[in-house]
């Protein structure tokens, strides 16, 4: 049977990175459920031609259908503040490849990443014909060059976020300490299920036999579903709410995008923890993840109280409502369901900042529920400015979500809400900026596509993890 994978030899990281995006993408195509490529025999055939560091690293294993990435970030913070030396593996990027993988906040070179794409391209060519047939998925070679980053530099303990879903996850086939089910709500629905409880069942096919559980579920189907799975595998679940607490939101003076706040765990109580990203939500993530560090902590001395909150405070995590500007305030976060959505909005009417005209930049891609969405966002904002994102295929045209405005649905606000479509972000941005002046505020949401795009365009230099991008090579 003839091998699919191209042999042509990775030499530059331009080539590198362009052999990584030819591979199938399944966050730009819409999977199918019945699809090859979503079998975990698979993915452990795949990382045993990498020798299989997954079965010598420990990790936190981290799901949910928000947060999950939020609360990643944060306990490789911690760790990395504890001076453990941590992988964390994350998706998607918002400039960069590479971003999906770090070693103590450090993500490989241009030279490393395309010495590691080299390296496997080859070992796919070798592989058995069976194996690579369908072709190597995108978040597979994803997976796979993140174990060799983590393998080559010596990790102690991996973080890993999941994709999608959890019990079919490339992710899933590691050896955890600890797993974590941030949330639950409607998405990915065509491959997960349409219902809360199904979805649940999904997530928690993380949970692993006798390795604790920490969840902020709080629908009572997730939660009935979460206590049922961790009961049958005999792990101790640690439910937010129940036995982790987090209390005293407190805004940090002079300091825009930051919050103090307590969490209370079952080992131990931490007071006027500082935060850089706003919202409940962010309160409740950051609660999990020093739940996981209080017992991460039980077993290595490294990590302490203070490097706890010394971790959480350092915390460089963009499109998290991030404030890029402060004239006008300009915010971009990455929501992309309802329940975000919802999330974003909340946080942004705690804020107190004086505004007059607030106006919405708004992309969407094609497998999410874009009428509900605009629907939640409706009300919100003096302009709404439909438009799409370039960086990717799904996106929903700026027409076809003006033809999701259903009139009888936005009656209540349409004499009070203007919506104009852009073609572009630029154009988007460019005509929020004239809208609400300097003294207003912009939002750009909906998608973490538009929102890097955005970000790309108010910080042109600037990656958001460290590195700059034009010395990083050009990405395709």
């Amino acid at each position: 049977m003839e091998k699919t994978l191209p042999t042509t030899t990775v030499t530059t990281y331009e080539h590198a990175v362009r052999w990584i995006y030819d591979r199938i993408d399944y966050e730009r195509v819409r999977p199918r459920r019945q699809s090859n490529h979503f079998r975990l025999e698979r993915v452990e055939r795949l990382l045993a031609l990498i020798d299989s560091p997954q079965q010598r690293i420990p990790a936190i294993h981290i799901a949910g259908t928000k947060g999950k990435g939020s609360t990643a970030a944060m306990v490789d913070s911690v760790l990395t503040a504890s001076r453990v030396r941590s992988g964390l593996f994350t998706s998607p990027h918002i400039h960069l490849f590479e971003e999906r993988m770090r070693v103590a906040g450090c993500m490989p070179d241009p030279d490393e990443l395309t010495s590691m794409v080299r390296s496997l391209q080859e070992t796919l060519h070798d592989a058995d014909a069976d194996l690579i047939q369908d072709g190597v998925t995108y978040f597979e070679v994803a997976t796979l060059l993140a174990w060799m980053f983590f393998d080559r530099n010596d990790v102690e303990l991996a973080v890993l976020e999941t994709g999608l879903g959890g019990r079919l996850d490339c992710t899933t086939i590691c050896q955890p300490v600890a797993t974590v089910i941030t949330s639950i709500g409607l998405d990915h629905t065509h491959i997960l299920g349409n219902t809360v409880d199904a979805i649940a069942a999904e997530k928690a096919g993380i949970i692993k036999l006798d390795v604790p559980v920490f969840s902020w579920v709080r629908q009572p189907d997730a939660v009935r579903v979460v206590t049922e799975r961790s009961a049958a595998l005999k792990c101790d679940l640690f439910l937010g709410e129940r036995d982790i607490f987090e209390r005293g939101q407190k805004s940090v003076p002079g300091e825009v995008g930051q919050q103090r706040f307590d969490v209370e765990t079952p080992l131990a109580t931490h007071r006027d923890l500082t935060l850089p990203l706003l919202g409940d939500h962010q309160r409740r993530n950051a609660a999990l993840a020093v739940a996981v560090s209080d017992f991460l902590s039980q077993t290595d001395g490294r990590v302490t109280t203070d490097s706890i909150a010394a971790g959480l405070a350092s915390l460089s995590w963009p499109l998290r409502f991030e404030v890029v500007s402060t004239s006008p305030f300009i915010i971009l976060d990455a929501a992309h369901n309802p329940d975000s959505i919802e999330a974003c909005l909340h946080t942004l009417g705690s804020q107190n900042w004086p505004a007059d005209r607030r106006a919405l930049i708004f992309a969407v891609s094609r497998d999410k529920d874009a009428q509900q969405m605009l629907q939640l966002v409706h009300p919100h904002f003096d302009t709404i400015i439909l438009t799409r994102f370039e960086t990717n295929p799904r996106s929903y045209s700026p027409q076809e979500l003006a033809e999701l405005l259903d009139p009888r649905q936005f009656a209540d606000t349409a004499d009070t809400v203007t919506v104009v479509t852009a073609e572009t972000p630029a154009e988007a941005l460019s005509l929020a900026r004239k809208t609400v002046g300097n003294d207003g505020v912009i939002c750009g949401t909906g998608s973490i596509f538009l929102a890097a795009e955005l970000r790309r365009l108010l910080r042109p230099s600037d990656d958001g993890c460290g590195r700059d991008r034009a010395a990083a090579g050009k990405q395709q």
